[in-house]
């Protein structure tokens, strides 16, 4: 009688599975990306315009206006992945790239590339705990007016740059620090340009992240701080003046952007 070797089907089992894994992620489009990050991220960061497949693919990056899902279907959001959804369409495509073999030990490995930026993004982890290595991205112009209410009442503009450390994203929130510089910042509502430049520090712990606004240069000067807690949203509270050379002019759009308190104007988002 002929012998079987025990560990023969578990073999051929696993490099079934592997097929499986393999052939699935290169016909999968990717668009699914899109879906699992309007997902994860309650629809602030969509993928348009993308292109080849789950493992290796390509888009165009928008920062949208959140939104929470009104169910768990896959219609939750309207697709994104063949069109341009209302936000902020960050200048070049990022591209990205996960390890599957990976995957069947239950582990995240992904590579991101920005356009303009040389040195790619790993992305690791297991499910319940992915990290994001420090990395920087630097957007020459954008108009923050697309992410809607309340930018779009002033409708700024100016150049971006996004820095942080080694984020970690776990099912109870994130943990890490970002910085966010805002350059030469400009309003549709004010002949004043530049307004200045200003800095936003970001800092995560769980479901809560503590931010704060300062001013670098610019007639405009903004300071203040606030919290995002996954229940409860943004919350935020900043006092905005005018240096004295642009006082008179800046005076109507003080007025617009909040309530005034003698020199000082008081913004206030969800608080």
């Amino acid at each position: 009688m002929r012998r079987i070797d025990p560990g023969r089907p578990l073999f051929y089992a696993i490099v079934t599975l592997l097929g499986a894994v393999l052939v699935g992620g290169a016909v999968v489009p990717a668009s699914f990306a899109d879906a699992a990050l309007a997902r994860a991220t309650q629809g602030r960061v969509r993928l348009a315009q993308a292109e080849g497949t789950l493992w290796n693919g390509s888009a165009r990056l928008v920062l949208a206006e959140g939104r929470s899902p009104p169910g768990d279907g896959a219609s939750a959001f309207p697709p994104a992945g063949d069109a341009l959804v209302a936000g902020v369409a960050i200048p070049g495509r990022v591209d990205w790239s996960i390890r599957p073999l990976s995957l069947l030990v239950g582990q995240l490995d992904a590579q991101l590339r920005f356009d303009g930026v040389a040195k790619p993004v790993r992305v690791h982890g297991a499910w319940g705990e992915v990290r994001i290595d420090a990395g920087a991205v630097e957007l020459p112009s954008v108009e923050l007016g697309r992410l809607g209410s309340p930018w779009n009442t002033v409708r700024p503009s100016g150049a971006l740059r996004l820095s942080w450390e080694n984020l970690v994203l776990r099912r109870s929130g994130v943990d890490g620090r970002a910085q966010i510089e805002l350059r030469g910042a400009s309003s549709a509502m004010t002949p004043v340009r530049p307004l200045g430049s200003y800095r936003v520090d970001v800092v995560g712990s769980g479901s809560r992240a503590e931010l704060s606004i300062a001013t670098i240069d610019g007639p405009l000067r903004l300071q203040g701080k606030g919290s995002f807690d996954a229940n409860r949203g943004l919350r935020f509270v900043a006092e905005a003046s005018a240096e004295a050379r642009e006082r008179d002019r800046l005076q109507s759009f003080l007025g617009l952007i909040g309530p005034r308190e003698g020199e000082r104007t008081i913004i206030r988002i969800g608080a």
